[in-house]
């Protein structure tokens, strides 16, 4: 195996992307470049220069679709959430290149492929306190789940946390890690029958509940000298997530925040 660097693993990402993007318009499936990507498409054409990683995201009708067909139709690059793989951590799925293999944060944690992640918005209720009450539940869940599979020790923690971790962990391990997911995945899914005017982020980390009419009908923006799709709404989206999205965030800020060490299967 060869380790490849951050720009390689960019490289390999956008080729899963431009995968992804021709499956879809070839299938009929709305997709857009979300979260970090799409602001990284509309503030820098590319890249958020310190981010590394791709976002796109899809309506709960077109999560599924992708979700049934995808993997008939190539070897090299999988679909993979909890309905397909057992053991998967987390509740959205994620597009992998097989050739590859990732460790987050190292060799010691989590193993799979260099990826990009596909975030499911699922109707959310109109009223106000209802969808704090399911991103309540959501983060509830999510922390048992972590803890359940055993949160990362890292050199930097303290002692004091070590000691945290190491409990946490072993109160919660009668608790299944794939269960939580599945939990998660209940949760986010409460209003998939009922005309609801938003939708929200229920599986993933954000807390926010925006007007589906931002994803009536699409654009193309450039992302990497490339053009992918975004919602034509694309500025009430992204003000939704970060507020005043062309500012700059202050220069301790521009960090990334994934660890992680990828290879090359020779």
């Amino acid at each position: 195996m060869r380790r490849l660097n951050t720009e390689e693993v960019k490289k390999i990402q956008i080729e899963i992307l431009d995968v992804v993007s021709s499956f879809c318009e070839e299938n009929n499936i709305n997709y857009w470049l979300d979260s970090g990507t799409l602001l990284g498409a509309i503030r820098h054409k590319g890249y958020i220069p310190w981010d590394d990683d791709i976002d796109i995201g899809m309506l709960r009708e077109d999560y599924d679709k992708f979700a049934e067909l995808f993997n008939q139709s190539n070897d090299r690059y999988r679909f993979v959430d909890i309905d397909n793989t057992p053991d998967f951590y987390v509740a959205f799925g994620k597009v992998m290149d097989t050739n590859t293999i990732l460790y987050e944060p190292d060799k010691n944690g989590v193993k799979f492929c260099v990826n990009i992640d596909i975030f499911i918005y699922d109707n959310a209720p109109d009223d106000d306190r209802l969808v704090k009450k399911m991103y309540n539940r959501r983060d509830r869940i999510a922390y048992i789940s972590l803890f359940s599979r055993g949160s990362q020790i890292t050199k930097n923690d303290s002692v004091l946390k070590k000691v945290i971790k190491m409990c946490t962990h072993i109160c919660l391990c009668g608790f299944s890690s794939s269960k939580c997911i599945k939990k998660l995945v209940a949760n986010s899914k409460q209003y998939s029958n009922r005309n609801t005017k938003r939708v929200g982020n229920f599986t993933a980390v954000t807390r926010i509940a925006s007007d589906k009419k931002i994803f009536s009908s699409f654009v193309d923006v450039e992302f990497e000298g490339k053009f992918y799709k975004a919602p034509e709404g694309y500025d009430e989206w992204l003000s939704d997530f970060y507020g005043d999205y062309m500012q700059l965030p202050p220069i301790e800020k521009q960090v990334t925040h994934h660890q992680y060490e990828a290879y090359r299967i020779d």
